[in-house]
């Protein structure tokens, strides 16, 4: 797992490195506000520990930059400070723990996991699977055995039918009324339309999971070969 360090002491970002690094998290160190802010965008880290007080830019502003891009990354303030205000501001503005310094780097480390627990099964909720195919509603990424791809719209909601039906059959009328509304002038054809590119990207992905056309009623989910 990766984890940004936003921190203009070097040598405490340096320590809390180290032991991060000891419990194989990956990290990456920023000392400048602006530098850190860019780095966070980048939207590849699992946690970041940002401090308040950093040259060319703050701390609540990174945050509150961060959270107006939807970046949903937990985030851990670090400061120096400890009026009720400044936790307040942190928390307020969509941080997810404050820390005042000095700090023991063994609550640190517990504050990490515990919110990298939580954010773990957050993200389970938003995952449906059958026999390894999975769906995050999510970030709408397919995946199947490491391989993924990103899927959306119609395409999306039409694999979280069929996962979520992934014992029986779903009708072309079902499939039709959940996806254009039951108001809408879509005909069955868009629905066979949006199952073919969804064939293709399960191709894609080498998934055994295929999405089997039954005459005359609708689809359902198979594993080939099972």
């Amino acid at each position: 797992m990766k984890i940004l360090i936003i921190e203009d002491e070097y040598s405490l970002a340096d320590a809390i490195a180290e032991i991060l690094k000891k419990e194989n998290f990956t990290v990456t160190i920023q000392t400048d506000g602006q530098k850190g802010e860019d780095e966070a965008l980048t939207n590849i880290y699992d946690l970041i520990l940002l401090d308040v007080m950093l040259p060319t830019k703050d701390g609540f502003e990174i945050l509150e930059t961060l959270r107006n891009e939807n970046i949903k990354t937990p985030i851990i303030m670090l400061t120096a400070k400890s009026e009720i205000y400044d936790k307040l501001n942190g928390l307020e503005h969509g941080a997810d723990d404050y820390i005042t310094k000095p700090f023991h780097m063994r609550e640190l480390l517990a504050r990490i996991k515990v919110i990298l627990k939580r954010q773990a099964s957050l993200e389970n909720t938003n995952i449906i699977e059958y026999n390894n195919l999975k769906l995050n509603l999510k970030t709408g990424i397919m995946s199947f055995l490491g391989q993924e791809i990103a899927i959306n719209g119609k395409e999306l909601d039409l694999l979280e039918i069929l996962l979520l039906n992934k014992n029986q059959i779903v009708s072309r009328e079902m499939l039709a009324n959940k996806i254009w509304g039951y108001n809408s002038e879509a005909e069955y054809n868009n629905v066979e339309v949006y199952v073919s590119f969804l064939r293709r990207k399960l191709k894609l992905i080498k998934s055994n999971v295929k999405i089997k056309a039954v005459r005359g009623i609708g689809y359902k989910l198979e594993v080939e070969n099972a």
